[in-house]
């Protein structure tokens, strides 16, 4: 029983011990991000680090993160941020973030507000840290610009999941969106309510490398949209296709796109000023005879296609195809 008894001390002393070294492990593990932040042109700055959470628990706490691109003149801070993992399983973190956080973009300082905000992140035990899933969820989302634009949304989640070699799956979905009072007010007009209730996207990815932490993103050589989804009271999009890297990295392929509802759809776009008057009978025209061609009644079918670096809506050029890697 003696015996017994010092083994358990023995163990609960280098479990200690075990703690108190992963805790300078912790501090240093975010030098070393911030290290990796600033060779992507991130700055990264902060008051202090506090690790608590003995014996079963590293907590980190960021007091006054502030992160900024100056490439893009983008900056994001607030008044702290927390990593919490298992000091038995490190290479598992969740991240919270706080209700109040502040961006800066284009000149203009936006304040993010929400009641819930945290992540995920699920990595495997090997030197290049490589990616098995990402979650983020985020709960009565408000987003304020000092130039006097607001949006709103219920929630919101995002996943990405390592596959089988270099594919992954992403999964987005955002519910009860509330556009800025500016557009909400010219819908009073139209058939279309004030929130669009759902607007989701699944698709696999093909990428040049697996995803791995320690060897920053890698690049997108596919992808294949399984669907995307909007749904805004009477009007339904649905879109699916395959778009490829060109050799420029551009993206080609065709997402084929429905519109139920596309009548509403367009008499909203038109109300919100989203349609110069000048094109509102041209463009009523093009959809009126898309619609016609369609093999379900009430329906328009638009063909978003990418070829020779250029990309198409229907009959209406859109300019230069987006760029994949």
């Amino acid at each position: 029983m003696r015996a017994l008894v010092w083994i358990v001390a023995i163990l609960g002393v280098l479990w200690c011990g075990w703690w108190f070294v992963g805790e300078r492990g912790a501090e240093k593990a975010v030098a070393m991000v911030m290290d990796q932040a600033a060779v992507r042109g991130l700055a990264v700055r902060h008051a202090g680090v506090e690790v608590a959470g003995f014996p079963n628990r590293f907590d980190v706490t960021l007091t006054e993160p502030r992160v900024e691109d100056v490439a893009h003149g983008v900056t994001w801070s607030a008044p702290f941020a927390q990593i919490l993992t298992l000091s038995y399983a490190p290479w598992n973190l969740i991240a919270a973030l706080p209700d109040d956080q502040t961006i800066s973009l284009q000149g203009q300082e936006v304040a993010l507000k929400s009641t819930r905000m945290q992540g995920s992140l699920f990595t495997r035990p090997l030197p290049s840290v490589p990616l098995k899933r990402l979650d983020l969820v985020a709960e009565g989302v408000s987003l304020r610009s000092d130039l006097g634009w607001s949006l709103g949304v219920g929630s919101a989640n995002a996943a990405l999941i390592a596959g089988e070699g270099t594919q992954a799956q992403l999964a987005l979905r955002m519910l009860d969106l509330v556009p800025d009072q500016a557009l909400t007010a010219a819908l009073a007009t139209t058939d279309l309510p004030g929130t669009v209730e759902r607007l989701s996207l699944l698709a696999d990815l093909t990428l040049r490398a697996p995803i791995a932490l320690m060897d920053g993103a890698p690049q997108v050589e596919a992808v294949d949209l399984r669907e995307a989804l909007v749904t805004w009271g009477p009007v339904k999009v649905k879109g699916e296709g395959r778009l490829v890297a060109d050799a420029q990295g551009q993206a080609e392929g065709t997402i084929t796109f429905t519109v139920q509802g596309w009548r509403e759809a367009l008499t909203a776009a038109e109300a919100m000023g989203l349609v110069p008057a000048r094109f509102q009978v041209a463009l009523r025209s093009v959809a009126e005879n898309l619609a016609v061609q369609s093999k379900v009644p009430g329906q328009l079918d638009l063909p978003l296609v990418a070829r020779n670096g250029r990309m198409m809506l229907g009959p209406i050029p859109l300019g230069a195809a987006p760029l994949l890697r």
